[in-house]
C-alpha cells in the first residue's frame, strides 16, 4: 500500500508518542508499587510509640500477662475482628516467637515486617501495623486505582497527541504541496511560476532554491530567445545584402566586376566572423573552449597587441598610450592566442567610441599576485541602464551603430568567456572623468625577470 508524506508524519509522530506514554505509564507504575510497598514496610509514628508503651508495659509486670489492659475497649472474649480493632487503632502484637498476643492475629506470625519490642536491648516481643493485615488488600487496590488513573491519562495523551500531530503535519506539508504544484507548472512551461516563502527553516531553504531556479530558467529562456531573434537579424542582414547584389549581377544591373562583387565578399567575411564568434560562445558554454596554456610574458604580449593597433587609432585620429610602472615583467600560464583575442577585443571596442583628438589609456599592474590590465577611453561612458548587460550577447548601447562598424555584438560576451575560462575577472566601469574603463585581471604566476622583445 502506497502511503502519502502526511500519513507517514502523521504515523512516525503518533509512534513516537505511543512509545514514550507506554514507557512513561510502565516507569509509573513500577515505581509506584516499589514506593508504595516500601511505605507500606516502614513502621509509623504511632507503632513507634505503642512499641515503647508495651516496652514499659513488659518491663514493669515482667511478662505479657494482662496486656489486654492497655486496650481496655477491647470487648473481651475475642468479639472483635481484626479489621474493627484496625480501625480503633488497635496494634497486633505477638511475643519474641511469634505467638499473637493482641490484635486479632491467628497462628504463628512472619516478624521480618514488624518493629521489635525492646527491654534491655533484649526482643520480647513485636508489633504490626494497626492495618497490617489488610496490607495487601489496601496496596492492589490502590496500584489499580494508580493504574486506571495512568492508563486514562495516556488515552487522554494520545488524542491530544493525535490533535497536534495533525496540525503540525497540516501545516509542515502545505508548503511542500505548494512547491509541488509549482513544480508541475513549472514542468509544464509556466516559467512565471513562484511559491510564498512561509519559514526559514530547510522547507523555506527549498522554496528559495526552487524560486531562484524558476528566475534562472525564466532568465534562460528569455535569453534563448532573444539570442534566436538576434542570430537571425544578424543573419539576415548580410545574406540580403549578398542575394540583392548577386540578383542584379545575375539580372544585369551590375556588371560582374570586382567592385560590384567586393559587398558580397565583405559580407561573406562577416558572416564567417559571426559563425566563429558563435562557435567560440558554443565551445565555453559547454566547458570545451580549447585553451593552449604556455607561459607567457604579459608585458610583451601587451606591449605587441597595443603596437598592432597604433595604426587604427591614428586613421580615428586617438593618442594610444600604454602604461607599464617598473621595468619587471609579469608571467603567467596562458594560452596568448585567447588573451590577445580579449585584449584586441577591449582595445576595438574603445577605439569604436573614443572621440577624435582624445586617448585610449592601457594600463599594466599587479595587485596581489593578480595581473590587472585596464583598457580606458574618453568616450561617451556607458548608460547605467546598460552598464549591467554590456557582456550579454549582441547587446548594443547604440542601437543606431551598425554592424559593419560596430562588431558582431559577441566580442564583450566572448571575451567574459575566455578570461573565466583563465580563472580571472573582467568588469566595466565608468570613470569619474568621463568615459568607461574595462578592467581585467588575470591570476599571475611569477612577478620579475627580464621583459620579451616585442
Amino acid at each position: 500500500m502506497r502511503l502519502s508524506l502526511g500519513w507517514k508524519l502523521l504515523l512516525g509522530y503518533m509512534l513516537v508518542v505511543a512509545v514514550s506514554i507506554s514507557t512513561f505509564a510502565l516507569l509509573a507504575n513500577r515505581s509506584t508499587e516499589r514506593e508504595l510497598r516500601s511505605m507500606m514496610g516502614q513502621a509509623p509514628e504511632g507503632t513507634v510509640l505503642a512499641a515503647e508503651r508495651l516496652a514499659a508495659y513488659y518491663r514493669g509486670r515482667g511478662s505479657w500477662e494482662g496486656v489486654e489492659s492497655l486496650y481496655p475497649s477491647i470487648p473481651h472474649g475475642g468479639g472483635m475482628g481484626r479489621g474493627m480493632q484496625a480501625a480503633m487503632g488497635v496494634p497486633a502484637v505477638v511475643d519474641s516467637r511469634g505467638v499473637p498476643l493482641l490484635g486479632g492475629l491467628a497462628g504463628p506470625q512472619d516478624v521480618t515486617r514488624a518493629t521489635p519490642i525492646l527491654v534491655d536491648g533484649a526482643v520480647v516481643g513485636y508489633i504490626f501495623p494497626p492495618a497490617a493485615s489488610g496490607v495487601a488488600l489496601a496496596e492492589r487496590e490502590l496500584v489499580a486505582r494508580v493504574n486506571r488513573a495512568i492508563l486514562l491519562a495516556a488515552l487522554l495523551s494520545l488524542g491530544a497527541a493525535l490533535v497536534v500531530a495533525a496540525l503540525l503535519t497540516t501545516g509542515m506539508l502545505k508548503p511542500v504541496r505548494e512547491l509541488t504544484g509549482a513544480a508541475r507548472d513549472l514542468a509544464g512551461g509556466d516559467l512565471t511560476r513562484r511559491v510564498q516563502v512561509r519559514t526559514r527553516d530547510e522547507v523555506g531553504e527549498l522554496s528559495v532554491a526552487f524560486n531562484h531556479m524558476a528566475h534562472s530558467l525564466q532568465q534562460a529562456e528569455t535569453l534563448r530567445r532573444d539570442m534566436t531573434a538576434d542570430v537571425a537579424h544578424e543573419l539576415r542582414n548580410p545574406l540580403s545584402v549578398m542575394q540583392a547584389r548577386v540578383e542584379a549581377v545575375i539580372d544585369g544591373v551590375y556588371e560582374p566586376t570586382p567592385a560590384n562583387l567586393q559587398p558580397v565578399l565583405e559580407q561573406t567575411r562577416l558572416l564567417s566572423r559571426l559563425v566563429e564568434d558563435l562557435r567560440t560562445l558554443a565551445l565555453a558554454d559547454a566547458g570545451q573552449l580549447p585553451l593552449e596554456r604556455s607561459e607567457i610574458g604579459l608585458r610583451g604580449l601587451l606591449e605587441r597587441t597595443v603596437d598592432g593597433y597604433r595604426a587604427q587609432a591614428q586613421a580615428v585620429g586617438v593618442d594610444l598610450r600604454l602604461t607599464i610602472p617598473g621595468p619587471s615583467d609579469v608571467r603567467m600560464q596562458a594560452d596568448p592566442g585567447r588573451i590577445e583575442q580579449v585584449l584586441g577585443n577591449l582595445l576595438a571596442n574603445a577605439l569604436r567610441h573614443a572621440p577624435r583628438g582624445t586617448a585610449v589609456d592601457v594600463r599594466l599592474e599587479v595587485r596581489a599576485g593578480r595581473a590587472r590590465i585596464e583598457i580606458a577611453d574618453q568616450g561617451e561612458g556607458i548608460s547605467s541602464e546598460a552598464l549591467p548587460f554590456v557582456f550579454e550577447r549582441f547587446y548594443r548601447a547604440d542601437r543606431a551603430r551598425s554592424r559593419e562598424h560596430g562588431g558582431t555584438g559577441l566580442g564583450l560576451a566572448i571575451s567574459r568567456q575566455i578570461v573565466q575560462a583563465h580563472g580571472g575577472t573582467i568588469i566595466a566601469a565608468n570613470r569619474a572623468e568621463g568615459g568607461a574603463v574595462f578592467t581585467v585581471e588575470l591570476p599571475a604566476s611569477q612577478v620579475g625577470g627580464t621583459p620579451e622583445a616585442p
